[in-house]
């Protein structure tokens, strides 16, 4: 009884695996159908089906398609490109601003060595501030080297994205509908 069982039981899985390669094959034709249509609007299982006759038209398409796809990523490089050159105003903005800072610096060290010359103050707290300005004013200078380095990154970047911008454009100028 068992082995009846157990041949039925495999002749129904065969059967089942028999009918399942046909319509694998239909489901995997269909969900790729599915998931183009989530991209496109046009179904391309239907369009492959469409005689050479009746495909007038394609070619154009596909080119206005490629031209508009370079234009937009001209325009994503030119965007690009705008917020290097803000974040370069801003680095150049950080460096007029440690400018400002050290000159500040300078002048309480100024003020401060007045003092000390004129024996003015408690000499010990006169002297720790003087340090203190001293190392603010080393760290000002060391920041700069920092931002001037990223200045130069940022020009860096501006000028290769020029350079892609330029390439792109002479490519959307020279492209040339041809059937």
């Amino acid at each position: 009884m068992k082995s009846k069982c157990a041949l039925l039981f495999s002749v129904l899985i065969a059967l089942f695996l028999l009918a399942g390669c046909a319509t694998t094959q239909e489901l995997t034709t269909t969900v790729k159908s599915k998931v183009s249509s989530l991209t496109s609007a046009v179904d391309p299982a239907l369009v492959n089906q469409v005689p050479a006759d009746k495909r007038e038209g394609f070619s154009r398409s596909e080119f206005d398609l490629k031209v508009a796809g370079e234009k937009l990523k001209l325009a994503q490089l030119k965007s690009e490109q705008a917020t290097a050159q803000n974040k370069r105003f801003d680095y150049e903005e950080d460096m007029a601003a440690s400018f400002l800072k050290e000159a500040q610096i300078d002048y309480d060290l100024v003020k401060i060595e007045a003092i000390i010359k004129s024996g003015l103050g408690k000499k010990e707290e006169n002297l720790k501030i003087k340090a203190d300005l001293q190392s603010k004013k080393m760290k000002a200078q060391a920041d700069r080297i920092k931002i001037q380095a990223d200045i130069d990154n940022a020009k860096a970047k501006i000028d290769d994205l020029a350079k892609q911008i330029t390439k792109t454009d002479e490519s959307i100028k020279g492209m040339q509908f041809t059937k």
